[in-house]
C-alpha cells in the first residue's frame, strides 16, 4: 500500500496564491455589480429629478408670462397658473373622458380579431410565417404560463404602477417648489462654484433655463398641433376611435424622431385589418402630417432657440433608452440639448477659447450679468426667462 505524499511547501503556495486570485476576482464581480446598480438607481433618480426640472421651468414660464402681462405678484401668477391647468385636466377628463373611454373600450374589444387578421396578414407574407414564429402569442404575454407567473406579472404590474404614481407625485412637488423660489435654487447652485467664476456659472444657468423653456414652449405646440390635425384628419378618412388615436399621437410627439412613427403604428394596423382600401390613405396622410411637422412646425416654433443635429437626437435618444428606458427614452431630447449648452460654453468658448460658436440665450445672460447690481443674491427671479 503506498504511502500518502504530503503536498510540498510549493505546491500550498501555489494553492494559497490561487484561492486568493479567486476571491481578488469574485470581490471584484461583487465591487463592479454593486456599482453598477448603484449607478443605474442613481440615473434613475436624477433623471425623475430632471422631469421635476422641467415641470418647475414650465411653470416659471408661464407664471412669468402672467407676472409681465398682468401685472400680478409672481406667486399670485403661479397660483393662477396651477389653478388653470388643474382646470384644464379636469375639464380635458370632463368632456374628452367619456369618448376616450369609449373608444379605448372599443379597441379592448377590437383588439383580438385586429391581432389575429395581422397575423394572417403577415403569414400571407414572404418569411411571414418564420416572423411569426419568434414572437410569443398575446395569451403569453398577458396570463404567462402557470400560476406563479400570472402572480409575478400581477405583482410587476403592481409595482410599476405604483412606481410611477410615485414618480409623478415627486415630479410635481418638487417642480412647484422650484417654480416657488428658482432665484433661490440659482443662487444655490451658483454658490457651489469658486466666487471668481460665479458670473459665468450664472450666465450658464440663465442660458439653460433659455434652452429648456424653448423646448418646452416648441414642444408643448407640437403636440397640441399633432393631435389635433391627426384627431381631424382620422375622423375625415373614417378611421375608428379617432379622439384616442389623436391623444396617443399628440403625445408620442413629445419623443421626436422616434414617437411620431410609434404614433402611426395602431391607426395603420386597424386599417390594415379592418378597411385595407384605407391603410393608403391612412399612410399617407401621416407622412404628410410628419413632413409638415419636421419641415413647418419645428424650425418655426424650435430653431430660433434650440437647434439640435438630427444624428445627435437619435443617438441620445437610443443610449438613453437603453441605459433607463422609456424616462430615458423620454427625457433624451432636453438632456442632450442640456449636454449641447454646456459643451459650447463651458469648453468650446472657456477652455478652446473659440467664441464663434452660436449660443442662443448667451448675449441676453451676459447682459443681465453686466448690468447686475451687487446685491444680486437678493434679487427676484427673472420673469423674462
Amino acid at each position: 500500500m503506498p504511502l500518502p505524499v504530503s503536498p510540498t511547501p510549493g505546491s500550498r503556495d501555489h494553492l494559497q496564491v490561487f484561492l486568493r486570485k479567486v476571491l481578488v476576482v469574485a470581490l471584484l464581480v461583487i465591487v463592479l455589480f454593486l456599482g453598477y446598480t448603484v449607478i443605474k438607481l442613481a440615473f434613475q433618480v436624477f433623471l425623475v429629478f430632471f422631469a421635476a426640472i422641467l415641470f418647475g421651468i414650465l411653470l416659471h414660464g408661464l407664471s412669468s408670462f402672467l407676472h409681465r402681462h398682468l401685472k400680478l405678484p409672481y406667486k399670485w401668477s403661479l397660483g393662477v397658473v396651477c389653478l388653470l391647468l388643474v382646470a384644464l385636466l379636469a375639464g380635458f377628463l370632463m368632456y374628452l373622458g367619456p369618448t376616450l373611454s369609449k373608444q379605448g373600450e372599443e379597441l379592448r374589444q377590437n383588439l383580438p380579431a385586429t391581432l389575429e387578421g395581422l397575423k394572417a396578414k403577415i403569414s400571407s407574407l414572404p418569411y411571414g410565417e418564420q416572423l411569426l414564429r419568434q414572437i410569443p402569442p398575446p395569451e403569453q404575454l398577458l396570463k404567462g404560463q402557470g400560476s406563479g407567473t400570472v402572480m409575478k406579472n400581477v405583482f410587476s404590474v403592481f409595482y410599476s404602477t405604483f412606481g410611477v404614481l410615485a414618480n409623478i407625485l415627486i415630479v410635481l412637488v418638487i417642480g412647484i417648489y422650484l417654480a416657488i423660489s428658482p432665484q433661490e435654487t440659482a443662487n444655490g447652485l451658483v454658490r457651489l462654484v469658486p466666487k471668481p467664476r460665479r458670473p459665468r456659472a450664472r450666465e450658464v444657468v440663465h442660458v439653460l433655463r433659455y434652452t429648456l423653456w424653448g423646448w418646452l414652449k416648441g414642444t408643448l405646440l407640437a403636440m397640441a398641433v399633432i393631435g389635433t390635425l391627426t384627431t381631424l384628419g382620422l375622423w375625415i378618412i373614417g378611421v375608428p376611435m379617432p379622439l384616442l388615436l389623436g391623444v396617443f399621437a399628440g403625445l408620442m410627439e413629445f419623443i421626436p424622431n422616434i414617437g411620431p412613427f410609434i404614433a402611426g403604428l395602431p391607426a395603420v394596423a386597424l386599417t390594415l385589418v379592418q378597411d385595407p382600401g384605407k391603410a393608403l390613405a391612412v399612410i399617407l396622410f401621416f407622412v404628410v402630417l410628419q413632413s409638415l411637422e419636421g419641415y413647418v412646425l419645428t424650425p418655426l416654433v424650435q430653431k430660433r432657440i434650440i437647434d439640435l443635429p438630427p444624428i445627435l437626437t437619435i443617438m441620445g435618444q437610443l443610449v438613453l433608452g437603453l441605459i433607463a428606458g422609456f424616462w430615458g427614452l423620454l427625457l433624451a431630447v432636453p438632456l442632450v440639448a442640456v449636454l449641447m449648452v454646456l459643451v459650447k460654453m463651458l469648453y468650446i468658448e472657456d477652455v478652446l477659447g473659440d467664441h464663434g460658436v452660436e449660443v442662443k440665450g448667451e448675449e441676453e445672460a451676459i447682459a443681465q450679468e453686466e448690468n447686475r447690481p451687487t446685491n444680486a443674491q437678493n434679487m427676484p427671479a427673472e420673469p423674462g426667462s
